[in-house]
């Protein structure tokens, strides 16, 4: 809900606006009506590598520089953190929201459009284990789990649980960031821990294995989502955001070895490593017919699992059109 000062002043702005001719309304935005920061959130993990280009290459700066704007990049790695950072109107942009996070908010109120889908990397999903851990999904009953909850990683767990004839109740899954969910996994304060990209591969590298990946188990879209007000408001800004993601893209086609230095160093990975976690992902801006169908699923997998009641029309209430451009 917009705060009751703002709602005046947009509402003064609208009649304003009325007195023009449709056409020349779309330009009469001035820079007073402008925020004076927008908050986009930075999210490296588990290899984002668009987002990496993004700040590494200064292509947010230059983009909102010409409004005279200031980006902030708070680094909120939770899908379920940023919804409610939306929610509560403290970003204006989730850079990386997993698909599950995005519709769990709309489902329960949060103000949250999907503006462009992020990657698609079903493989950069796993459920690890120590030294000497559990080697299968059954063994996992009554064990204990860490991971980030709402989250796809949390899907996957509910869909490899099913899969072997369990819910989300047959273990304790305990809700910790990456980061933390791989260090007390190696430190052997968990059985099992769900995990993607670097923090996999470092489990990995420690002895630890993968139990299983996302393959075959769930198809997830990695969506960017903002506040829908923020979208109503200020449609410049969104597509400035895209033009400098495209940028990175760009970026990332015509110089795909230095792009993968500069993931490599921001996720203090090797350059084999980096290439390796690459061909997990597919980074195409555009959603497609296919996005939406997965998304979809998405949800009446999370209905099935209990983890969510209501739904939404995910094409209708959730993807602005915007998102399927190129």
């Amino acid at each position: 809900m917009i705060p009751t000062t703002r709602r005046s002043i947009i509402t003064a702005a609208l009649a304003l606006a009325g007195a023009f001719s449709l056409a020349g309304a779309a330009g009469v935005a001035t820079a007073a009506e402008k925020p004076k920061t927008v908050r986009i959130t930075y999210v490296a993990s588990p290899f984002n590598v668009p987002s990496i280009v993004m700040r590494a290459k200064g292509y947010l700066d230059e983009a909102f520089a010409p409004f005279g704007i200031t980006v902030e990049s708070p680094e909120i790695t939770s899908g379920a953190q940023q919804v409610q950072a939306i929610a509560a109107g403290e970003i204006d942009i989730a850079s990386v929201l997993g698909g599950s996070s995005a519709i769990l908010g709309k489902a329960n109120g949060a103000d949250v459009m999907v503006i462009a889908a992020y990657s698609r990397n079903p493989e950069a999903y796993g459920i690890l284990a120590a030294k000497g851990g559990p080697a299968a999904i059954a063994d996992l009953k009554g064990k204990t789990v860490a991971g980030p909850k709402g989250t796809v990683l949390n899907q996957l767990l509910a869909a490899a649980l099913k899969a072997n004839g369990m819910t989300l109740a047959d273990v304790d899954y305990i809700n910790m960031d990456l980061g933390a969910a791989r260090a007390a996994l190696l430190a052997g304060k968990v059985d099992a821990a769900t995990l993607a990209g670097n923090n996999a591969l470092a489990v990995e590298q420690a002895g630890g294995h993968v139990i299983v990946n996302g393959k075959g188990l769930l198809n997830p879209t990695t969506v960017i989502g903002v506040r829908g007000a923020f979208l109503k408001e200020h449609p410049d800004l969104v597509e400035a955001y895209l033009a400098a993601h495209r940028k990175a893209l760009d970026f990332m086609a015509k110089e795909p070895e230095e792009a993968l230095k500069l993931a490599a160093e921001e996720q203090k990975i090797s350059l084999e490593d980096a290439r390796r976690m690459n061909a997990w992902y597919d980074f195409t801006l555009a959603m497609t017919d296919a996005d939406v169908a997965n998304l979809a699923a998405d949800q009446e997998f999370m209905v099935e699992a209990g983890m969510l009641k209501k739904t939404i029309d995910v094409k209708a209430d959730l993807i602005a059109p915007i998102a399927f451009g190129k």
